[in-house]
């Protein structure tokens, strides 16, 4: 297998990084190395596919550890100091070594009674957590992590129709609560650098946002789980499903935009209404969270059918798409484009390892191929799967923040990126590892 040795490293990092309560953000000695709902939830949804294809039985009973103890961190109260809410799944959780986030800073985020740090800030977690269940309960060899975990799926449901929207105009979108004394996360999408939330035209951005990805994910979740419950509760069903189709005719009334180079999902719409309306690889996570024809007899994502082939070519312009790199988080003609920066211009393996997931989805393989081979070839580059790097003036370096901050060398989500790509690339079901 021409990708054996990175696959092999992809798997000895998901290895490394697993936990009894299912797998580290990044490194034990990097600055992520706990758990985090978004990177976790990211992570299995890759595993997942690797599972479908190996057939390696130590992908899925990760992939349950790491749901079961997101169940054990699910919000269950009200708490506006942390962001906790009924049925919200965590964002970071620290049980210790948190003081650089409850000590040092100028607002210290919030510490529960057991010393330990849970943070509920991000939008895009819960319904991450609800696609994931499903797709693990589709290929779980029996039926009870359903019924086992109902009242944790039925309240991320129930969060997701009462809590997601803050302002009802329809999209799910964050804000941090105005009554709050404690620090938190200001951007609460997975691109939560205070940087990625601009507009073009340098005027102020008004809270809440909703982020485009966070729509696509809110769509997929609806729909899956309308249809778990059509034949069990009709009525519970019928409410998602009117929601997630509402949700979608909202989106495409509002976030496609034209562009230079044709049309694009807005980044996110702010609470004025006004479209953040900026090319970024996240419009291809739309593409990424949808009903699969193999797996759900159809295929559909938030973004209508006609849309779809103008979003999939706009990803593919070269102020995007990098054929020696992957797809880089912010078009090189926006005004804020910087290749050394966290989210506007640098590339990120798991990223563009879901765009390339979303153009499989909808039939585009030799844009899925072209991507996952540019992605790949950087990672062979680092030799470790990092989470974030800078291409520029076709040379490959390593993300540096002007304050020293430096891309984590080993980052979950982007082991599994590697474990997804070479797999689907180069079929291995009897080359894969043995658990350990």
């Amino acid at each position: 297998m021409e990708n054996e040795p990175l696959w092999n490293l992809g798997f000895e990092t998901i290895k490394e990084l697993e936990t009894d309560l299912g797998i580290l953000a990044s490194g034990r000695e990097e600055i992520y190395g706990c758990i985090f709902g978004r990177d976790s939830l990211i992570t299995g949804l890759k595993l997942l596919r690797v599972y479908e294809h190996t057939q390696n039985s130590y992908f899925l009973n990760l992939v349950e550890k790491i749901l079961t103890n997101l169940v054990l961190l699910q919000g269950s109260v009200a708490n506006i100091e942390s962001g906790e809410e009924p049925g919200k799944c965590i964002h970071e959780f620290r049980p210790d070594n948190h003081t650089h986030l409850t000590q040092d800073l100028v607002r210290p985020w919030y510490v529960y009674p057991d010393n330990a740090m849970r943070n509920y800030d991000s939008i895009d977690s819960t319904p991450l957590f609800l696609i994931a269940c499903y797709r693990y309960s589709q290929l779980c060899p029996d039926n009870t992590f359903i019924e086992k975990h109902k009242g944790a799926i039925d309240l991320a449901l129930r969060w997701v129709l009462d809590f997601g929207d803050t302002n009802g105009d329809g999209f799910i979108d964050y804000e941090l609560h105005r009554d709050r004394k404690h620090g938190g996360l200001v951007t609460q999408s997975w691109m939560d650098s205070a940087e990625s939330v601009f507009h073009e035209d340098g005027s102020a951005v008004a809270f809440p946002i909703a982020p485009v990805e966070a729509q696509g994910y809110a769509f997929l979740a609806l729909k899956l789980w309308s249809r778990f419950y059509a034949s069990t509760e009709s009525d519970f069903s019928v409410e998602l499903n009117s929601r997630a189709v509402t949700l979608k005719h909202l989106f495409n009334a509002t976030f496609i935009v034209p562009d230079v180079h044709g049309l694009i999902l807005a980044a996110g719409i702010d609470g004025n209404g006004k479209l953040l309306a900026n090319a970024r690889s996240a419009m291809g996570h739309c593409l990424w969270t949808s009903l699969e024809e193999t797996k759900d007899g159809v295929s559909e994502s938030i973004i209508n059918n006609e849309y779809i082939p103008h979003i999939v070519e706009r990803l593919m312009k070269p102020d995007l798409f990098e054929p020696q790199a992957g797809i880089r988080t912010l078009s090189s003609l926006s005004h804020n484009y910087s290749p050394n920066s966290y989210h506007n211009g640098s590339i990120w393996p798991h990223d563009t390892s879901i765009v390339a997931g979303g153009m499989d989805n909808f039939g585009y393989h030799e844009y899925s191929l072209k991507i996952r081979t540019a992605v790949l070839k950087a990672l062979d580059h680092f030799q470790t799967p990092i989470e974030l790097f800078v291409y520029d003036h076709d040379t490959y370096s390593e993300y540096s923040s002007a304050v020293g901050q430096k891309a984590c060398k080993k980052q979950a989500w982007a082991a599994a990126s590697i474990l997804k790509d070479t797999t689907v690339s180069y079929p291995i079901v009897s080359a894969s590892p043995e658990p350990f």
